[in-house]
């Protein structure tokens, strides 16, 4: 899944592999699955790949890409705290929320935490910290896509 190319801030994430290869019957430990993330933004670029999605919750990115690309995602408000995502998961290091809907442009913000962020980028006391990137309805129904076909590889356990 690609966000955000050809763009000042680009994230790609796909998921490569379960954490553990070899199921022991339970449901978490067999179904976590390591994501690998490339991000660019103005001022880094860096790589990750971690353990922090569950299969089903993998699942929840595409609908949650759908819905924003048809405008039934409300605007995540940054406040004092920082931004509250509008899709979490058990593990904090990837969230997503909508900065805004403009002249069929869409910003989305892809907060990274724990190890999923940065080395050495301060968050300015936040718990993560995120990218903003620009996409069309049209670019995020294509993202869900290929995040789909990439989650055909790693079925539930």
């Amino acid at each position: 899944m690609q966000l955000g190319v050809g763009t000042r801030a680009s994230v790609t994430l796909k998921p490569v592999r379960y954490e553990f290869a070899n199921p022991a019957r339970d449901e978490w430990d067999d179904n976590w699955l390591v994501i690998s993330g490339d991000v660019s933004a103005a001022d880094t670029k860096w790589h990750f790949a971690v353990p922090c999605l569950m299969t089903f919750e993998a699942k929840q990115i595409s609908t949650w890409l759908r819905s924003v690309a048809d405008g039934g995602i409300p605007v995540s408000v940054i406040g004092d705290a920082g931004v509250v995502a509008s899709l979490e998961f058990t593990e904090p290091n990837l969230a997503f929320s909508v900065g805004s809907y403009q002249d069929g442009s869409i910003s989305v913000r892809v907060h990274f935490a724990l190890e999923s962020r940065p080395v050495g980028q301060s968050c300015d006391g936040r718990d993560q910290f995120w990218v903003e990137v620009a996409a069309t309805a049209a670019d995020l129904d294509l993202s869900a896509a290929e995040w789909d076909k990439a989650l055909l590889a790693f079925p539930d356990r």
